[in-house]
């Protein structure tokens, strides 16, 4: 492998240009081409970047084969539209090309499964976008949850509001089944994971509900809210809201419970501090915006990059993302169907 990596970017629209300028920042990697819909809004999005990052040199290409096709490129990051991850993952795979996936990595359990099998067979590294991980405020509470500050965990609970409407432009493709799929599945997913993640448990069995309101202003080809119930192989539950109808300030809140403590947010107490009398709270940067310039791509795509140098495997890498995707597909034939699912249902599909 030659000291730079080249990188490329297919699908320029939102989050791309996120994962362009990780690619710039990186000492390791140079993002040689990208490609998009259109040769001409893909020049439109460097113009864009230039005013941040160093766009000089970059190839727009007029397809996919052709950016897979260039033996310089070892890494793609994939930021297209969700219908289109499983069929250009699994032709970067084929092509031999490490691959950073935008969430949903697909939109049903075939996909799912078709693009497990792929990646696995080219022995590709992956990472998948569930960057929230690196957010300070995730880490500063997984970091209180491991050191036992507030004992053995019993319920958590995080819950994604953002109302995503023609005021952004992903609203257009976002609203319809095709694309959005589902609250969860279209955002939601976020804040799903971290329950997840947090409990540090696998997830038995979930029960879900999910309406429209009843006008449906922003138009909606499928329920746009959710609430879900998960329960723990722990013994721990867990609860998922998800709205992108939403109206009002984004909001991504966490309340976890533990034998010794209460999380909530940046605030905690702890039983085994002492003589603590109230909330404490800890200065951190917390998941308060929903731009993805607020996001830490730049942290997950730097791991990605050491994991492609030194060989190792990513954490969020797609074998994990498929765990927190099945939940959500259960969740929503839960919604669907009106009754609970287990997980062994979905893992046996």
């Amino acid at each position: 492998m030659s000291e730079t990596i080249g990188a490329a970017v297919i699908g320029m629209g939102w989050a791309a240009g996120e994962h362009f300028k990780a690619y710039q920042n990186n000492p390791h990697t140079r993002v040689l081409s990208v490609c998009s819909r259109t040769c001409e809004g893909a020049r439109a999005k460097l113009a864009e970047l230039s005013a941040e990052t160093e766009v000089e040199g970059v190839e727009v290409c007029a397809s996919v084969d052709e950016v897979l096709a260039n033996p310089d490129i070892q890494v793609v990051s994939i930021t297209s539209p969700p219908s289109c991850h499983v069929e250009q993952a699994i032709a970067a795979a084929r092509a031999g090309k490490h691959i950073c996936l935008e969430k949903p990595i697909a939109l049903n359990l075939p996909g799912l499964r078709r693009l497990q099998r792929e990646v696995a067979a080219a022995g590709v590294k992956t990472a998948v976008c569930l960057e929230c991980h690196y957010n300070p405020e995730v880490i500063t509470i997984k970091n209180l949850i491991d050191q036992g500050l507030i004992g053995e965990v019993y319920y958590l609970e995080s819950d994604y509001y953002h109302g995503i409407g023609p005021w952004y432009k992903q609203w257009a493709w976002n609203v319809t089944v095709e694309e959005g799929g589902s609250a969860l599945l279209s955002a939601g997913i976020h804040a799903l994971d971290l329950v997840m993640y947090l409990a540090g448990s696998e997830v038995v069995e979930v029960a879900s509900y999910a309406c429209t309101s009843p006008n449906n202003p922003l138009q909606y080809a499928y329920p746009p809210n959710s609430v879900t119930i998960m329960r723990f192989a722990s013994g721990a539950v867990g609860k998922c809201a998800a709205s992108i109808e939403y109206r009002g300030p984004y909001y991504f809140p966490f309340e976890i419970h533990g034998e010794a403590g209460t999380i909530r947010d940046n605030q905690f107490f702890s039983t085994k501090l002492g003589g603590q009398k109230g909330m404490a709270t800890i200065p951190t940067i917390l998941l308060d915006s929903g731009d993805v310039t607020h996001h830490p791509y730049q942290d997950e795509i730097d791991e990605l990059v050491e994991c492609i140098r030194t060989g190792r495997e990513h954490p969020i890498n797609l074998d994990y993302a498929v765990r927190t995707h099945e939940v959500v597909f259960a969740a929503d034939r839960s919604a669907a169907e009106g009754r609970m699912v287990r997980l062994e249902e979905i893992r046996a599909t």
